[in-house]
């Protein structure tokens, strides 16, 4: 019996330059008049309101090229590993800065853009030729630090001629943070692995929660991307995070596809549409501190009836009412989110006579506190839960001063 013959594997160098050559075929054919923008509005938390829109990479399809090759993260993939990375992002800019005259009044575009396009002179000649910059922020992904050394010269411009600087980045790695520190950014942006889960997971709670305080320690605003629960947006919400943007919100989509009002960001979200229990539609905000603040004078002008002292996980240890600059001790009572009004109205009586109608604190699942529950309002809620046979939906105070959440009373 013969030797069996051996067959010859596909030569690497061969697979090499057909992938080469496929990734110029894709975007050759991407930056022949294919690319557009898609656009993601970026909304006040706490206003509710839309205060910009975030221009998105998207390849407008002919069927020539199976969709999939030209998803955005591919795209660029293959423009990175035949470097034409520059030549993709200034095509993209100029595709999205064709939405500037559409812009909404007083909102804000957010354009994506390496370090290295940015400094590129395709790139500078394109936006010179825009002439003032206000009411452009560009939003930087940075791969590379090479071109850092010139990144300040090249933002002061910017600034000079109207327009903000954002940093999104989850890696918080060395060259972040120098990004952070030298071109003090307005925003910065956390990415969606941080955000998707977040009302379920402490770690998360506390990494975002050291977010925003490295944000006010930097005078930046913090934005949460990829807000796809309900659930979510309540904790970032209560975290205090400024802004936020997600398919929960509004998908991306052409700027004149978005509805001048989103009717998620009309109102509070009810306790119907977040599934919630009872008491989340009637929790106040109030302002939390440490026991380290105690002596923390008020700023000139703040206006606080009630105080939580918390433990560094929110964990609330003492109510405190203040009137007239001075500070009494509330006996502390604890309810959670998940009790239902009957629930809490039975905690409530069953405290001593004089304290049965003093607010009560409400936590969240993990125990962290969320806000004061009042007895007149929660008799309220009772009274119409019972009156109209099911579930109250009327949305929450809309007070936001202070915003519910993790704020010091000097906030």
């Amino acid at each position: 019996m013969g030797q069996p013959t051996e067959t010859a594997g596909p030569d690497p160098s061969a697979r090499r330059e057909q992938d080469v050559e496929r990734d110029r075929a894709v975007v050759a054919r991407a930056l022949d008049g294919h690319l557009t923008a898609a656009y993601q509005p970026i909304v006040d938390l706490g206003r509710r309101r839309v205060v910009g829109y975030e221009a998105l990479l998207r390849y407008r399809g002919d069927h020539a090229i199976p969709a999939p090759v030209f998803a955005p993260a591919r795209l660029l993939a293959s423009a990175e590993r035949i470097g034409q990375t520059v030549e993709l992002e200034e095509a993209a800019l100029r595709e999205a800065l064709r939405a500037r005259d559409e812009l909404p009044c007083d909102t804000s575009l957010f354009v994506n853009i390496s370090v290295s396009a940015l400094v590129d002179q395709r790139v500078t000649d394109l936006l010179r030729a825009q002439g003032a910059l206000d009411g452009l922020v560009f939003e930087l992904h940075h791969r590379d630090t090479e071109s850092l050394k010139d990144l300040g010269a090249s933002i002061a411009a910017l600034r000079d001629r109207g327009a903000a600087v954002a940093i999104a980045d989850s890696t918080m790695q060395p060259e972040t943070l120098e990004l952070l520190l030298r071109l003090g950014p307005r925003y910065f942006k956390i990415d969606q692995r941080l955000i998707a889960g977040v009302s379920g997971s402490r770690s998360k709670l506390a990494v975002v929660d050291s977010l925003r305080h490295l944000g006010e320690a930097l005078d930046m605003s913090v934005v949460a991307q990829g807000i796809e629960h309900l659930a979510d947006l309540n904790s970032l919400d209560r975290l205090g995070i400024a802004f936020g943007q997600g398919f929960l919100i509004a998908r991306p989509a052409a700027l004149g596809d978005h509805p001048t009002g989103l009717s998620l960001l009309e109102a509070k979200p009810t306790m119907a549409d977040a599934g919630r229990q009872e008491l989340a539609v009637i929790v106040e905000p109030v302002c939390e501190l440490t026991e380290s603040e105690l002596d923390t004078p008020l700023l000139p002008g703040v206006d606080i009836e009630f105080e939580v002292i918390v433990s560094e996980l929110r964990e609330p240890l003492a109510l405190l009412r203040r009137r007239d600059h001075r500070v009494a001790n509330v006996a502390l009572t604890i309810v959670s989110e998940s009790h239902s009004a009957r629930q809490a109205i039975k905690i409530a009586l069953g405290r001593h006579p004089d304290a049965r109608f003093e607010p009560m604190v409400c936590v969240d699942q993990f125990g962290a506190c969320t806000g004061v529950v009042r007895v007149d309002r929660l008799i309220d809620l009772l009274l119409t839960s019972t009156s109209s046979g099911h579930a109250v939906t009327a949305a929450g105070p809309k007070g936001h001063s202070p915003r519910r959440g993790y704020h010091s009373r000097r906030h």
